[in-house]
């Protein structure tokens, strides 16, 4: 509770009433004081003789301006028993209650995760940040719910939002390398992950080294790609015998162009589909290519007769060079990220 005008000026009134008293000051100087002490017990409405009664009754209890200031002026480990007793701590107690209100929001969210309800998990998260929009871990779990929806523009802003709150805070960063990756951002999703092992340093998980170690991989591989598309000729039939491309990608040329045959005679392409029949990660990302149209209508010129496209050409189709960077050389890929933090971290 804040002190009044009138308990402040009785404060003042009293001081220079003891320094009166006690002859701290010449004759000519405790006149001066008693004519201050006349105006501002006058300005502020009450009698010089009420002072001792108001300071009594006021939020100083009693104490004098010197004690007051004495109390200020201590050390913490000096004055920590005087404080404790004389000082009222201004930490409103509500402040606590919206912190465990925030916590048990977050607690929910986590729960929801954990059974893969992520529309109810990004409710209850949004819910904490409502209450408490200083808490990073918020919004670091959120963007991990958005990830889990693949959602992953509203998994970068909530991870930049927890980067901007709380710039030491890993996870803000882990999210935000794992959202680029998903995108198709290697060197973005590198930086992200980089600064999760500087943040971290000596304490590094494997998990956080396996992450940056994946997005090396794919920007050499994006790399290595566009140097080879790079230099690939035009008439793609005449080099058809030209051995695999960079960063494990085999020469697509080479393949199309043996026929049937060629492609089941061809070892490396064999070892890759085998081991893209086993992921089913890779099978799902074939499904949701084959709804490209412009994949559709590739593949409709194969059937109808319409020969092998060059190479190059066929490299700049966005949705086949993803497919053939995961296929054929991104087995790798960032650790999960729909495990949300249930650190408490206020």
């Amino acid at each position: 509770m804040s002190a009044s005008k009138e308990e402040i000026a009785s404060l003042i009134v009293n001081y220079f009433t003891s320094i009166v008293e006690k002859k701290e000051v010449s004759e000519d100087s405790a006149d001066s004081l008693n004519v201050a002490m006349d105006c501002i017990s006058e300005a502020f409405g009450f009698e010089r003789d009420a002072v001792s009664s108001i300071l009594n009754k006021s939020t100083f209890k009693g104490q004098s301006l010197n004690n007051l200031l004495s109390l200020g002026s201590k050390s913490p480990e000096s004055g920590k028993k005087d404080d404790a007793q004389n000082v009222e701590v201004n930490i409103p107690e509500e402040d606590a209650e919206t912190k465990a209100k925030a916590e048990d929001l977050k607690i929910q969210g986590n729960k929801a995760m954990a059974n893969k309800e992520y529309e109810l998990a990004i409710s209850k998260y949004t819910e904490a940040i409502d209450v408490l929009p200083t808490n990073a871990i918020y919004y670091a779990n959120r963007a991990a719910a958005h990830s889990s929806l693949k959602e992953y523009d509203e998994a970068i802003k909530d991870a930049e939002s927890a980067i901007s709150v709380d710039p030491s805070y890993f996870r803000g960063y882990s999210r935000l390398g794992f959202a680029k990756y998903a995108q198709g951002k290697p060197e973005e999703a590198l930086e992200a992950y980089k600064k999760v092992l500087d943040i971290e340093g000596d304490n590094a998980t494997d998990a956080m080294k396996r992450d940056y170690e994946s997005a090396k991989k794919r920007v050499e591989q994006s790399l290595n790609l566009e140097k080879t598309t790079s230099e690939q000729p035009r008439d793609a039939g005449a080099n058809a015998g030209q051995g695999a491309g960079a960063g494990g990608l085999p020469d697509l040329g080479s393949l199309l162009g043996g026929g049937l045959g060629g492609l089941m005679n061809n070892p490396q392409l064999m070892q890759a589909a085998q081991k893209m029949m086993s992921n089913p990660g890779a099978m799902q990302n074939i499904q949701n290519m084959m709804q490209d149209p412009s994949i559709r209508q590739m593949a409709e010129g194969f059937t109808s007769g319409g020969g092998t496209p060059n190479l190059s050409d066929l490299m700049k189709n966005p949705a086949l060079r993803n497919m053939a960077g995961s296929l054929f050389g991104g087995a790798d890929a960032p650790s999960t990220e729909d495990t949300p933090d249930s650190e408490n971290k206020q």
